[in-house]
């Protein structure tokens, strides 16, 4: 079933968009966020569904009723944690409790006295006399007392200290299990949303970007930055990080995925300078939605598909010189075996040789001189041929 519903919700404030065609729904036992830097939207969401102010154009519904016709209904359904604990400084805590429980016209004496040792509210204080901490506290208290079946939470944990703000969401949690609450979170708060969320919607410029579904989600967004100049970056791309522009780092990449993928990845590329840290929604925001990560995406498909094609016009030459060396070898080879079928089809032709028992033809002859005259092979030759074997030359 849907707890709250927002129908094509248009706010403005003079020529101003301040909410533009918002479209969402909220089941029943979700613990939902609304994200957005911009704290004019947060706040007219929640006041819109209080019936605090009214839309320029779309209604809102809880639990099928009309926020601004049935309003009276509405309200007996809904707590509210606001982001400035608003009193009156003269009244007492637990003079505050007493008449919420008034209002909704319930008891709830048992769970009262629970949640304020839980969250420490035993004192009577009186406003004028609380600490910051304090009046946190009586605030939280006094939205849960009534137990609501919807609780608005206007980026309450924002000036919580850390182990308040740990006790505070893991009470919500409690109770969206065992109650089944209706949980609407709006804060700009990326790492408490995606720790304790089932869904996400990003408002950014007053439109809803996009919804993200967190119960799949094993890891926090990061921010990568490289210091490398020459970095080749479409192993990260394709992963899914996205160029966000820092000026103390060569590179740098918004990364929402697994982690373990981001690790094989800077390990392949055999990167040690650079530093991983947690994202900001600041930062989420810029990398899939600003149109300067829009042109950096650009920029680097861009790059890419240059590069893709020097390495198409590479491949082609390099398998056009092995296609004409090839033709080469084959050509030489075939021309060696024309050859040596030549050579294999000419007769073989002999020449008488002297007889083995002929005596050893020497090149030389000692004149009376003792000098040593050459012959020529030729002139040796043609005296063999005429019988002379002892090597002398023709006179």
């Amino acid at each position: 079933m849907s707890a709250i519903v927002l129908n094509n919700v248009t706010k403005r404030a003079g020529r101003t968009r301040i909410l533009d065609q918002v479209n969402l729904e909220v089941l029943e036992g979700e613990f939902f966020s609304i994200l957005s830097v911009d704290q004019e939207a947060k706040t007219a969401i929640a006041r819109i569904l209080l019936n605090f102010l009214k839309p320029s154009n779309g209604d809102a519904r809880i639990f099928d009723y009309d926020v601004n016709k049935q309003s009276k209904e509405v309200k007996g359904y809904l707590g509210f944690i606001s982001r400035e604990a608003l009193f009156p400084e003269h009244a007492k805590r637990h003079g505050i409790f007493q008449q919420s429980l008034d209002f909704h016209e319930t008891i709830g004496e048992d769970s009262l006295e629970e949640l304020k040792e839980y969250f420490d509210c035993q004192k009577n204080l009186k406003v004028g006399n609380m600490r910051a901490r304090d009046r946190r506290m009586t605030s939280i208290v006094n939205a849960l007392c009534t137990s609501p079946k919807v609780l608005l939470v206007e980026d309450a944990t924002k000036f919580m200290e850390e182990a308040d703000q740990r006790k505070f969401l893991a009470r919500l949690k409690k109770l969206q299990k065992e109650n089944n609450l209706t949980i609407l979170f709006l804060s700009d708060d990326l790492s408490i949303a995606q720790r304790y969320s089932d869904r996400i919607a990003y408002i950014y410029e007053g439109r809803v970007k996009d919804i993200e579904y967190l119960k799949e989600k094993t890891s926090k967004d990061k921010i990568l930055k490289v210091y490398r100049e020459n970095l080749d970056v479409d192993p990260l791309l394709a992963i899914g990080a996205r160029p966000l522009f820092r000026e103390d780092a060569d590179h740098a990449f918004y990364y929402d995925g697994a982690l373990p993928n981001l690790t094989r990845v800077l390990n392949d590329l055999n990167l040690e300078d650079y530093n991983l840290e947690d994202a900001y929604l600041e930062d989420k925001l810029e990398a899939y939605y600003s149109d300067r990560a829009k042109e950096g995406m650009k920029e680097y498909r861009e790059k890419r598909e240059k590069r893709q094609v020097l390495d198409q016009d590479l491949e082609v030459k390099e398998d056009s010189l092995e296609e004409n060396t090839q033709v080469y070898d084959e050509g030489f080879v075939h021309e060696v075996e024309a050859v040596e079928a030549v050579e294999e089809t000419k007769p073989l032709v002999t020449e008488d040789l002297p007889e083995e028992d002929a005596e050893p033809i020497s090149v030389y002859e000692e004149d009376p001189a003792g000098d040593t005259v050459v012959f020529r092979s030729e002139d040796l030759l043609k005296n063999l041929k005429k019988g002379n074997d002892k090597g002398g030359m023709e006179s």
